[in-house]
């Protein structure tokens, strides 16, 4: 092997390298070093370059290797240095036979100067590669000495390390090596700096048997020994034949249950937990998710457990083991009394193993039911068994991304002291490894209980917003309808499913099927003549020879809860409710006990008074506090026309306390499709205004802060108050033939003729992230929803 080096010293990036110091998945500044061994005698004396290495070439490659990947999560040090010594043993980017690479992270380790991983790979002998982690300078204090004044206080010693590996064991956890040599050394004391050395080697292979750990080379040094000595130490290579007749260290610290947090251990027998508490659980199925999920959230109340409100449904990507079905991902805020953190935690394992037969064949593997404890109250612990915060939940999507739903974007972890919200932002920015997960995305879901959730299109991406809109063919079965003045409401039942029948060949996902009008002056008809229109209808449908039609999504355009009930019954899928819920308080628990979507329409007063309701206060109640928080970046944002911000706001304010309301009677977000009312209380530049900010009803939450009437204790944020976001909901923009397009066009009098009208309202819409559009005139519809989505949506 020559002896000859060529060398590029400390090339600065920024990588995500797995956790930092905080244990927080954060970019970290980097500097790479790479030394390759070759034999530059020819280039010396002729003095030209093709004969050595091209440093410049290999400079660039790995500049910009990084710069492509500076937003993946590597997960270790080690795996950059894989990927750059790759590099630098390709020719073709200037490289060599052998190369060592060393990566440098100054802010891996609170404790220490610097933490590196060097390694040396060659293309002609294997036997010279080696894997090493690196510390610089861990700075400890400890009880060391003979003498009787230096056992009277702890000082200072820096310890050196360097830890041979096999190729960057992934079991490794490396952050746990240096923690444990941290702990153990500051929780003892030695007489000797030649018994620190050793005990370091001897708690390294110990703690860390079966883990790919080789040798340790300990060095430690005492700074302050004498005052006109920089330092004084020793050091010593030792492997594990070092210690085989040595008897094992009994650690009498307090063994912490991860390698991350450095949390405080909390006694529950003296903390005492008595009155109203507030916990945060994550929900996770991949085998029946639905059936599983509806089943464990059930099984709380046997505990005397209240689900407060829960997240957006999910479906993701599994992690770890790939080949198995997707899975079904949620939050949920629950309240009760009198358990312990580790009490909740015995109940959740038991709702997971006894009542929903949870069989854990393989560590993260498929599982009928997975319910993790994240967050309970303000509470930090520790130990074998819980650890709360969870140790995983910044470094998961699929868990992070519906927690913050349920958290007001100002709340922090009570570890790393950053938003809850940040935090995901930076999530969101990551890429994972292929190898471990092949998507880390979301995509929202919908759930209907009659149909595979293969067979579900009601699935959004609502981060990025590539996802087709949907379609909600309209069929009034009135004879008052603005639109159609009755077009169906005397045809045979024939007739009328052959319509339906042509809208879902025109395009339509959804039939939504009304038997009342809310034209204004309007006569409401009886309950049972409602029934009589709608039902035989949606009876008809179902029994269809027609596939299509047979399985078409069913809405049901009604405010009254038995009507939705026997629709329900007989095969619809979905409640539209233009009241969202002021006219019979009772469609919440329907809704609640079917499990079906759910589509809240704003309104205010009836189809008589809703004209002249159009005024729009700003909020005046000290107990609401509203935010606007974009999805993807977690950050507020502001509107700066207050006339346009009072409108928006009081729409989204008046649906949100509806649907906090409907909350209480069982009903999940995950069911809740938003509809701002287009035409419903609305003048015309506030329809047009919903038009132009229809992604505004995915930015808002809203904060009810709430009277401490049942003893809950009132400083912990979260128990005294009812927080919603809009974040994860879909949309639904109903404009088809509406009066305010009549106005714009002049066209007043003829509803059938405001189809072009209808389409560009449509296309903004798309434009604003909406997810569904009602629409009379499917045919017309089709080609402008597609052609918008491939403008605005990138789906085509």
């Amino acid at each position: 092997m020559s002896t000859d080096l060529v060398f590029v010293k400390d090339i600065s990036a920024t990588a995500i390298t797995g956790k930092d110091a905080w244990n927080r998945p954060t970019p970290q500044p980097i500097t790479i070093s790479v030394y390759l061994n070759t034999d530059f005698h020819k280039a010396s004396v002729t003095d030209n370059l093709k004969y050595s290495v091209n440093y410049a070439v290999l400079t660039r490659h790995i500049s910009d290797f990084l710069k492509s990947n500076e937003h993946r999560n590597f997960k270790s040090l080690g795996s950059i240095a894989e990927a750059v010594s790759q590099i630098a043993l390709d020719e073709k980017s200037g490289g060599s036979e052998i190369a060592k690479v060393v990566v440098k992270s100054p802010k891996s380790e609170i404790r220490a100067d610097c933490v590196e991983y060097e390694l040396v790979r060659s293309r002609v002998d294997r036997l010279t590669n080696y894997d090493a982690y690196n510390v610089t300078k861990l700075r400890l204090l400890t009880i060391i000495g003979v003498f009787t004044f230096e056992r009277l206080q702890k000082q200072i010693v820096d310890v050196d390390l360097k830890i041979k590996i096999t190729k960057d064991d992934p079991k490794l956890d490396f952050h746990k090596v240096v923690g444990d040599i941290v702990q153990y050394v500051e929780s003892s004391n030695f007489k000797t700096v030649e018994a620190l050395v050793f005990k370091i080697g001897q708690l390294t292979f110990q703690n860390h048997h079966g883990v790919g750990i080789e040798s340790v080379d300990a060095r430690v040094t005492k700074p302050n020994a004498f005052s006109h000595v920089e330092g004084v130490g020793v050091s010593s290579l030792m492997t594990p034949r070092n210690f085989v007749d040595v008897e094992p260290l009994t650690l009498e610290y307090s063994r912490q249950g991860n390698g991350g947090f450095n949390l405080p251990v909390e006694n529950e027998a003296t903390q005492g937990y008595k009155g109203k508490h507030i916990a945060y659980i994550a929900i996770g199925s991949n085998i029946n998710q639905l059936e599983n999920i509806t089943k464990a959230l059930e099984k709380l109340k046997a505990y005397d457990i209240t689900l407060e409100s829960t997240s957006s449904m999910y479906i993701s990507k599994p992690m770890y083991h790939l080949d198995q079905p997707d899975f079904f991902n949620a939050a949920a805020k629950v309240s009760f009394s009198g358990y312990s953190p580790h009490k909740l935690l015995e109940i959740l394992k038991e709702i997971e193993y006894q009542h929903l037969a949870r069989v854990k064949e393989i560590e993260n593997g498929p599982r009928t039911i997975d319910l993790d404890l994240l967050l309970y109250d303000n509470v930090q612990i520790n130990t074998s068994d819980l650890i709360v915060p969870h140790k995983s939940m910044l470094e998961r999507t699929f868990v992070l991304q519906p927690l913050c739903e349920l958290l007001p974007p100002d709340q922090t972890h009570p570890i790393s002291a950053e938003p809850f919200h940040d935090h995901l932002s930076q999530l969101l920015r990551d890429k994972p490894d292929d190898h471990v997960q092949t998507d880390s995305s979301l995509l929202q879901l919908v759930p209907v209980p009659r149909i595979s959730t293969k067979d579900n299109v009601m699935r959004f991406d609502q981060v990025n917003y590539k996802s087709p809109t949907l379609i909600m063919g309209i069929l009034n079965m009135t004879p008052d309808s603005f639109s159609d003045g009755g077009k169906y409401y005397s045809s045979s039942l024939d007739n009328i499913v052959g319509e339906a029948a042509r809208l879902v060949q025109q395009g339509a996902q959804i039939i939504d099927i009304g038997g009342v009008s809310t034209r204004p002056g309007s006569v409401e008809p009886s309950e049972e003549e409602e029934i009589e229109r709608v039902l035989p209808l949606v009876q008809k449908i179902r029994e269809s020879r027609d596939a299509a039609l047979a399985n078409i999504l069913i809405s049901i355009d009604t405010y009254r809860s038995n009507v939705a009930r026997k629709c329900l019954e007989a095969g619809a899928d979905i409640i539209n409710d233009i009241s969202m819920g002021r006219y019979d308080e009772r469609i919440f628990q329907v809704v609640a006990e079917y499990g079906c979507p759910y589509i809240m329409n704003h309104s205010r007063g009836t189809p008589q008074t809703m004209s002249k309701l159009t005024k729009y206060e700003p909020n005046k109640n000290d107990d609401i506090v509203e935010y606007l928080i974009d999805p993807k970046s977690g950050q507020q944002e502001n509107v700066n026309n207050p006339e346009l911000s009072n409108f928006l706001n009081g729409v989204s304010r008046e649906l949100s306390l509806q649907i906090l309301k409907s909350f209480k009677y069982g009903v999940k977000k995950w069911q809740i499709i938003l509809d701002p009312g287009v035409g419903f209380a609305k003048s015309l530049k506030q329809n047009l205004a919903i038009v132009a900010n229809s992604s505004y009803f995915k930015k808002y939450s809203i904060q009810v802060n709430l009277q401490d009437k049942e003893g809950r204790d009132t400083s912990i944020q979260t128990q005294s108050s009812s927080y919603l976001s809009f974040n994860g909901m879909s949309v639904l923009i109903g404009t088809s033939r509406k009066k305010f397009l009549g106005t714009v066009t002049g066209k007043l009098n003829t509803p059938s003729d405001r189809a072009m009208a209808t389409a560009a309202t449509v296309t903004s819409s798309i434009q604003q992230h909406a997810d569904f559009v009602r629409v009379h005139d499917v045919d017309k519809c089709k080609d402008v929803v597609i052609t918008s989505d491939a403008i605005y949506k990138d789906v085509f």
